[in-house]
């Protein structure tokens, strides 16, 4: 069967597709490798605080001196206050409100706060390249859309798509070997780095998209728009002073035998109004969780309906799971981690091909080489400046900036296997160490 668009078309789609892939490339090159290590998060930040005391388990009168804490010590009266439940990559029970953290001991008392550490940094350059929040999360949710642009582009401008799914000239010179990968990758990939698109999109734009559709839709109402996409909240008067979290608890395993606990949430906590809702994930389901609500007493209140609910509601309430691969434990977690990789070297090896093809200047390729072995050096260095107390953003920012400015003068192969080296290096001064710090678990 013919391609069914022109040759003129597929040549103009090949130079969108260049053009596309080299104004991102750098950075989408740093949001798809701190993407690729933010999959691992928990393990990241079990690591950094390893003398957190651990539990996979956990009791409502665990929950309920632990509360009681939080709201003597750190916030008194917060709109809500969540219990985030132990889990399998990260079994520590902590406590949150008003940006406020706290881990809890087995005995219910309150233990230190999360530290604001290198696994931070990692999810916050990912979600919002270290910008401020908002402006940060539209320009990584706008690179989300145009890599799926790119993705399309890159299919569409394929003839022989079909004919070269297998087509690797490893017998010929490195450019064509590095094309028929980045090839191959690119079209076996493409459902999935859509996907990634798709949802980086969704969760960098999203705020972009309430506003939008509140103003059009519910008079620039964001909490009516909100309500009829996820369900409207509750209302509830006269509340006892206590909660019963152990009857709370008993009720949900009645109603739902085999959903996972995964937090609670107090609203309004320690007033008349306060009622809670637990989260919990349900088998075989990418919903993020399903909302269930009691009464102080215990007496349950219905659910949201995140995963019985219009399509749309169980959709939009599935892109966390979807886009960080946080459903099937390891499975899940190391094909995510392997997909992360496979794209973030697409983003690479498109652009070096590219400068390949053409007469660039040695100092462009060095710019290129700076960027692509300098930042993971300042990853690496950063960790490890985490690890001694120090200033791990600002070591990131430097090294990052020093690479690219080295490599833009000292371009060239050997500068590339010092960037490895010092790569290696730091990863193993980083291990080495955490091990004579914490020693081996």
């Amino acid at each position: 069967m013919s391609w069914p668009l022109s040759g003129a078309l597929v040549k103009q789609l090949r130079k969108a597709h260049s053009a596309l892939g080299l104004t991102l490339a750098g950075l989408l090159y740093v949001i798809c490798l701190t993407g690729t290590l933010s999959v691992f998060r928990d393990e990241f930040e079990r690591l950094e605080q390893p003398r957190v005391p651990e539990s996979p388990s956990y009791s409502a009168a665990q929950i309920a001196r632990a509360v009681e804490q939080f709201r003597a010590e750190v916030v008194a009266n917060p709109d809500k206050l969540y219990v985030v439940l132990p889990s399998e990559s990260l079994p520590r029970l902590h406590l949150s409100a008003d940006e406020h953290e706290r881990y809890v001991r087995p005995d219910g008392t309150l233990d230190v706060a999360p530290v604001d550490g290198w696994t931070h940094m990692l999810v916050h350059l990912h979600a919002q390249l270290l910008l401020p929040e908002t402006l940060g999360v539209i320009v990584t949710g706008s690179i989300g859309a145009l890599l799926c642009a790119r993705v399309l582009n890159g299919l569409l401008s394929h003839p022989n798509l079909v004919k070269d799914l297998f087509r690797w000239r490893r017998d010929r010179s490195d450019v064509l070997r590095h094309t028929d990968l980045h090839n191959r990758l690119g079209v076996w990939g493409s459902p999935f780095f859509l996907m990634f698109g798709l949802t980086g999109a969704f969760f960098g734009l999203l705020g972009v998209l309430i506003a939008a559709g509140a103003e059009k839709w519910f008079g620039g109402d964001r909490e009516a728009l909100l309500a009829s996409i996820y369900g409207a909240d509750i209302a509830v008067t006269a509340a006892p002073a206590q909660i019963n979290y152990q009857r709370a608890l008993s009720e949900l395993t009645r109603i739902a035998p085999d959903i996972t606990p995964i937090y609670l949430m107090i609203q309004s906590p320690g007033t008349d109004r306060q009622f809670l809702e637990i989260g919990a994930t349900l088998p075989n389901r990418l919903v993020y969780s399903e909302i269930y609500r009691f009464d102080a007493n215990g007496t349950p209140l219905g659910h949201q309906g995140l995963s019985d609910g219009p399509l749309g509601r169980q959709i939009a309430y599935s892109v966390y799971r979807l886009h960080f691969g946080h459903f099937v434990g390891w499975t899940s977690k190391l094909l995510y981690g392997v997909l992360g990789l496979a794209l973030t070297w697409v983003c690479v090896s498109g652009v070096n091909i590219s400068l390949a093809r053409h007469d660039h200047r040695s100092a462009v390729n060095g710019l290129w080489d700076g960027l692509v072995w300098g930042f993971p050096t300042a990853l690496a260095l950063s960790a490890a400046a985490a690890l001694l107390g120090g200033p791990h953003v600002a070591v990131l920012l430097t090294i990052f900036i020093a690479a690219i400015a080295i490599a833009t003068w000292l371009h060239g192969t050997i500068l590339r296997h010092c960037f490895q080296g010092l790569i290696a290096l730091s990863m193993l001064g980083a291990i080495g160490m955490y091990v004579g710090r914490y020693g081996v678990n």
